[in-house]
C-alpha cells in the first residue's frame, strides 16, 4: 500500500484513500480548494500565498491564460518579490462557470532576502564560463548567433529558490550557450558569493534532451506554395508542401504558421541556411536515398509540418509557442552525430553513426515537445520535475507518430507507436508499453528506478514511470507491478485521444517547474473531474493508472456522493429591501447511484442555519440547479454558507460553499445621505472576505481627519489603508426615468500612493450582472486615465482607464451628469478603491451622497407600488399594476435577451408564463408613458 500525495489546504481531493506510510512520493505543489464563489483572481491568490506565510512583499502577474476542451479557464501569474522575479514561483487559478475553485502551485518565502548584489552580471557571467569551461560561445560569432536570435548574456537578477538545501538566493540567471563542446544551460549565479546554484539544461539530445526558448524566427517570404510528394526515408510516400523559387522547390512551407523550414548543416556544425532542392517537386528515392541519407531531410520536413498539425488540429495550439512560431530543422548536423537535440531555437539533427540518421517522426515530435514544455510547465531539468519533462516529450512523440501515419488520433494504435526510436535502431531506445526492457522502471521507485545525481538525478531513466502511466491511461493493462511492496491492478484504457488531452492539459494547465509525479497525479485528477466527473471512467482509469506505478491509492468508489458546485447569481443586488433574495446552487452527482432527495441547510452571517429538502433526480454524473428563497436581510453584504448532503453521504469535503448576498433598497432623489445614523449605511464588501470593508465613522488623525461634517465613510478611519485590497462602497438604486438633469454628487478627499492605488466610480443598470466606469478624465472628473501595465498600458497594476490617484486633502465636492442613464429605472453606484502590492498611505474619505436632480411633472409610482407573484415561481407569475396604466410588459433574462413581450394591457392584474423558459433570473419591465419599472423575478 501507498499513501496519498495531495497536499490540499482547505480539502481532500475525492480520490484520495488511506494507507499506511511507506513507499511516500513526495509533493512539491500545493492545492487550495476555494469555497467561496465569485472570488476575484487576486483574492484566490492571496488564499493561496497564506499557505506559504508571504507577507505583502509579494506579487503576483499574469503571464497565460487558458481555457479547456469544458471551456474551463485557467490562469497561470508569475511570483515576484520586491519586484524581483521569483524562479519556479508559480501559482494557477482555475475557473468553472465563472467561479475560482481551485488555486495550484508552487511559492517561495523570500522574507528578508537582500536584494543588493554584491556582483555585477559581467562578474556572474565569468562565474558561469569558468564552470562551463568551453573554449568558444555562440555569442563569439556574430554571424551564427544571430541566426539563432541569441545575445551574449548580461544576467537577470532574480529571486532563486534552491530546492536541494531550502534556501533563497539573490542569483543571476544567464543563458551561456556554449559552441566547443556544444551545450546551453541556464545558469544561476549567487549574486554575492558567485557560487554555481544550479544549471538547467537547454540542449537536451535524444539522450539528453532540449526544450525551446522565447523566441520564433523564420522570415515569411512570398514564393508560391506546392504540393509535393516525397519518398520519405521512414514513413514511405507522403504530401509535403515545399515553395518554388521560380527555377527549383525547396523544403520550406508557408502554409503553417511562420514557416516549416528545413535546412543541410552539410556534415558541419554550422547552422547555415542551405536549402534541400528539387527540380520538379517529386522528391524521388532515387534521388535521395543516397550515401548522404539525404531522404532523411523528407522525414525532418513532413515530420515538422505533422508536428504542426497535430498540436493545430487536436488541441488548437498554433505551433510550439502558441503563437505561430517557425520551426526550423538543420538536418547533417557535424559528421556521424549521434544524436538530435532542440537547441533553443532550432531542431538539430545528426546522421547517426550505429544509428540511423535521427529525423524519425517521433524523434521530431519528442524534441519538440520540449519546446512545448518551456511553454506550458517549464519543468526544470533535474529529479522527478525533469523526468517528467522527458516523459511528456515521449508522450507527445508517440501521439504525432501515430497522428502523422494514420492522420487521426483514433483507431488502432500500432505497437510501433509505444517505442520511442524505433526507426534509427532494431533496438530502439525506449518502450513506454514495458520500460523495463531497456532498464528504465515502469514503477515508482521500482525495478531500475534511479536515485543518484548522474544525468541530472535520472531524467532519462525515470521518465519510465510517466511513460508507462500513459500507455496504460490509453491501452489499459491489467498485473501486480514490481513496487517495494508491490500492487495489483486492473485498468481499462480510455483511448489515445482522451489519454493525450489529459496529459496535454495537465502539463499547461496545472504543473510548474517542480512538480513531482504525485503532483502530476494528483493534477490528472483534478483535471479529470472537471473536464468529466469525479465518478467517471476517465478519472477511474487516471487514478487507477497512477496506482498501477506505484502513485498514490487505488480509485476509492463512493456510491453516494453530492457535491456542492457552485452557489449561482450572488454578484446581482437586490433592490427589494427586505423582500426574498433567491441564491441558486448547483449541485452534482458525484456517486454512481442516483440521487433522489438533498438536505440544504444554509446560515446567514453565520447565524442559525435553515433546512430544506430538495427532491427530484440526479443521475450519476449529472447536475441540478435549485433556487429558494432567503427572507429577512436587511441592507448590507451578506455571507451565505450553504451545505448538501444525503444519506450515506460518501465524502463530505465536497459539500460546503460560501458566497456574498448583496442587498439593496431604494434611494430618493434629492436626499443627501450624509451617513449620521445607522440608518444611514450603505453596502460595503471587499473583495477578501478577510479584510475590512469600507467604514462609516469619524476620521481621526493625519490631513484627512476633520472638514467633513459627523461621520463620514472612509477606507480607514486612523491610520493607512492596507495593500492589496478591493473595496466596495455601494449606493441605493435610483429610478432615473422621470429625472430631468440627473447628476451624481459627493464630497471626497483622498491620499493614494500615486499611479498605484486608486479609487473610481462604476455604475450597473442590470442589477449588477455588469458594472461600467462612471466618466472620463477628459472629461474633467478624474486626475488620471493610466491603463493596466499588464495589457500594454503605462506603469498602473490596477487603472482601468479613468481614475483618481495622488493627493487631494482639500474636501472637494465631486459632480457628474447622468444624462447618459434618463432613460434607466434601477441604477447603482459603487465607489471603488484598489491598492496594489507595495506602499500604503492615508485613503479615501467619502460623504454626503446624493443623486440630484428635477422629478418630471407628473408624479411617478414607485417600484414597491407593483407586486410581482409569487416569485420565485416554477414559470407562472402574476403583475398586480395597482393604479399604473401599462403599455407592454416586456421580459428580458440576464444577458439582456428578450423573451417574452405582452400587449394590450388593461387589467390591473396579467399573468406572464416563463413555463418554457430555463431555470434563471429574469427581469420584468413594466412601460408606462411617463415611466418604466423594472421586477427582478426568479424562475425555479
Amino acid at each position: 500500500m501507498k499513501t496519498s500525495m495531495i497536499i490540499v489546504i482547505t480539502a481532500l481531493l475525492f480520490s484520495v484513500g488511506h494507507a499506511q506510510q511507506k513507499d511516500k512520493p513526495v509533493t512539491h505543489q500545493k492545492f487550495v480548494k476555494i469555497s467561496r464563489s465569485n472570488v476575484s483572481a487576486q483574492q484566490a491568490l492571496n488564499q493561496f500565498s497564506k499557505a506559504y506565510e508571504l507577507n505583502d512583499q509579494n506579487q503576483f502577474r499574469l503571464i497565460s491564460t487558458s481555457r479547456d476542451s469544458k471551456g474551463n479557464l485557467h490562469q497561470r501569474f508569475q511570483q515576484y518579490y520586491n519586484n524581483f522575479k521569483v524562479e519556479y514561483g508559480v501559482a494557477i487559478t482555475h475557473s468553472q462557470d465563472g467561479s475560482i475553485i481551485l488555486v495550484n502551485g508552487e511559492l517561495y518565502n523570500a522574507q528578508n532576502l537582500n536584494t543588493s548584489p554584491q556582483l555585477t552580471g559581467q562578474e556572474a557571467l565569468e562565474k558561469a564560463k569558468q564552470d562551463v569551461n568551453a573554449s568558444r560561445y555562440l555569442w563569439e560569432d556574430s554571424e551564427q548567433a544571430q541566426l539563432m536570435g541569441y545575445k551574449k548574456p548580461e544576467g537577470e537578477l532574480v529571486v532563486f529558490p534552491d530546492l536541494k538545501d531550502n534556501t533563497v538566493h539573490l542569483a543571476y540567471k544567464l543563458d551561456v550557450y556554449a559552441i566547443q563542446p556544444i551545450s546551453r544551460q541556464i545558469i544561476y549565479v549567487d549574486a554575492n558569493n558567485g557560487k554555481i546554484l544550479f544549471k538547467d539544461a537547454v540542449i537536451k539530445h535524444l539522450h539528453e534532451h532540449a526544450h525551446g526558448s522565447k523566441e520564433s524566427f523564420g522570415k515569411k517570404e512570398t514564393n508560391a506554395l506546392i504540393a509535393g510528394t516525397a519518398a520519405t526515408r521512414y514513413s514511405g510516400s507522403r504530401n509535403i508542401e515545399t515553395d518554388f523559387t521560380g527555377t527549383e522547390y525547396r523544403l520550406r512551407d508557408y502554409s503553417r504558421g511562420n514557416g516549416i523550414l528545413t535546412y543541410n548543416c552539410q556534415t558541419t556544425t554550422n547552422y547555415q541556411n542551405v536549402d534541400f532542392t528539387d527540380d520538379d517537386n517529386n522528391w524521388t528515392a532515387v534521388e535521395y536515398n543516397n550515401s548522404a541519407k539525404d531522404d532523411g531531410a523528407l522525414d525532418a520536413h513532413w515530420g515538422a509540418e505533422m508536428t504542426f498539425d497535430f498540436w493545430g488540429n487536436v488541441f488548437g495550439r498554433n505551433s510550439f509557442d502558441g503563437n505561430g512560431a517557425a520551426i526550423r530543422s538543420y538536418v547533417h548536423y557535424d559528421s556521424g552525430f549521434n544524436n538530435a537535440f532542440w537547441n533553443g531555437s532550432v531542431m538539430t539533427y545528426g546522421d547517426g553513426s550505429g544509428m540511423d540518421i535521427f529525423t524519425a517522426i517521433d524523434v521530431c515530435g519528442h524534441e519538440i515537445g520540449h519546446a512545448i514544455c518551456s511553454y506550458t510547465a517549464d519543468l526544470a531539468y533535474q529529479d522527478e520535475s525533469g523526468a517528467m519533462n522527458e516523459g511528456f516529450s515521449d508522450i507527445w512523440g508517440a501521439c504525432i507518430e501515430h497522428y502523422g501515419r494514420t492522420g487521426t488520433m483514433s483507431g488502432t494504435v500500432s505497437s510501433d507507436v509505444w517505442l520511442i526510436g524505433e526507426d534509427i535502431s532494431s533496438t530502439y531506445l525506449r518502450s513506454m508499453q514495458n520500460p523495463n526492457i531497456k532498464g528504465d522502471p515502469d514503477t515508482y521507485l521500482g525495478t531500475y528506478w534511479y536515485s543518484g545525481t548522474a544525468d541530472n538525478g535520472g531524467v532519462h531513466t525515470n521518465s519510465g514511470v510517466l511513460n508507462h502511466w500513459f500507455y496504460i491511461l490509453a491501452a489499459g493493462e491489467s498485473g501486480t507491478n514490481n513496487a517495494p511492496t508491490p500492487d495489483t491492478y486492473n485498468v481499462t484504457g480510455i483511448g489515445l485521444l482522451k489519454a493525450a488531452e489529459i496529459a496535454y492539459f495537465m502539463e499547461r494547465d496545472y504543473l510548474t517547474s517542480n512538480a513531482t509525479y504525485a503532483d502530476a497525479r494528483a493534477a490528472s485528477i483534478e483535471l479529470a473531474s472537471s473536464l468529466y466527473c469525479g465518478n467517471s471512467p476517465e478519472v477511474m482509469a487516471v487514478t487507477d493508472s497512477w496506482y498501477a506505478v506505484n502513485v498514490g491509492e487505488t480509485y476509492v468508489n463512493a456510491p453516494d456522493d453530492v457535491a456542492l458546485h457552485a452557489i449561482q447569481n450572488t454578484n446581482l443586488v437586490s433592490c427589494d429591501g427586505t423582500v426574498a433574495v433567491n441564491p441558486e446552487i448547483t449541485m452534482k452527482n458525484h456517486g454512481t447511484n442516483d440521487i433522489t432527495s438533498v438536505a440544504i441547510s444554509y446560515s446567514i452571517d453565520g447565524g442559525t442555519a435553515t433546512n430544506l429538502t430538495w427532491n427530484g433526480l440526479i443521475s450519476p454524473c449529472g447536475e441540478e440547479n435549485y433556487s429558494f428563497p432567503v427572507s429577512g436581510l436587511t441592507r448590507g453584504a451578506h455571507e451565505i454558507e450553504v451545505t448538501t448532503t444525503i444519506i450515506n453521504d460518501g465524502r463530505s469535503e465536497n459539500n460546503t460553499r460560501s458566497a456574498i448576498l448583496l442587498v439593496d433598497d431604494q434611494g430618493t432623489i434629492g436626499v443627501v445621505n450624509p451617513f449620521t445614523a445607522a440608518t444611514d449605511a450603505l453596502v460595503t464588501y471587499n473583495e477578501d472576505n478577510s479584510a475590512t470593508p469600507w467604514v462609516r465613522g469619524i476620521r481621526t488623525g493625519g490631513s484627512l481627519s476633520g472638514g467633513f461634517n459627523n461621520y463620514i465613510y472612509s477606507t480607514n478611519l486612523s491610520g493607512n489603508y492596507t495593500d492589496m485590497t478591493k473595496k466596495y462602497l455601494v449606493s441605493q438604486c435610483y429610478n432615473l426615468a422621470n429625472v430631468s438633469g440627473p447628476t451624481i454628487n459627493f464630497d471626497m478627499k483622498y491620499d493614494l500612493e500615486e499611479n498605484w492605488d486608486i479609487v473610481y466610480i462604476e455604475y450597473t443598470t442590470d442589477f449588477g450582472a455588469t458594472w461600467n466606469v462612471l466618466g472620463t478624465k477628459t472629461s474633467g472628473w478624474y486626475n488620471s486615465d493610466r491603463t493596466l501595465a499588464s495589457s500594454g498600458g503605462n506603469d498602473c497594476y490596477n487603472c482601468p482607464g479613468a481614475q483618481w490617484t495622488g493627493t487631494n486633502t482639500t474636501n472637494t465636492n465631486y459632480s457628474y451628469p447622468l444624462t447618459a442613464l434618463n432613460n434607466e429605472t434601477n441604477v447603482i453606484f459603487r465607489i471603488v478603491f484598489h491598492s496594489d502590492e507595495a506602499v500604503n498611505q492615508l485613503g479615501v474619505n467619502i460623504d454626503n451622497f446624493v443623486i440630484n436632480g428635477t422629478l418630471a411633472a407628473d408624479s411617478f409610482m414607485l417600484n414597491n407600488e407593483i407586486v410581482v407573484y409569487p416569485n420565485p415561481s416554477k414559470g407562472m407569475f402574476t403583475v398586480n399594476l395597482g393604479t399604473l396604466e401599462a403599455e407592454n410588459i416586456e421580459v428580458y433574462d440576464i444577458s439582456g435577451k428578450k423573451v417574452l413581450v405582452k400587449e394590450n394591457i388593461s387589467a390591473v392584474e396579467t399573468n406572464l408564463d416563463l413555463t418554457a423558459a430555463a431555470q434563471g433570473i429574469y427581469f420584468v419591465k413594466i412601460n408606462s408613458d411617463s415611466q418604466a419599472v423594472v421586477k427582478r423575478i426568479v424562475k425555479e
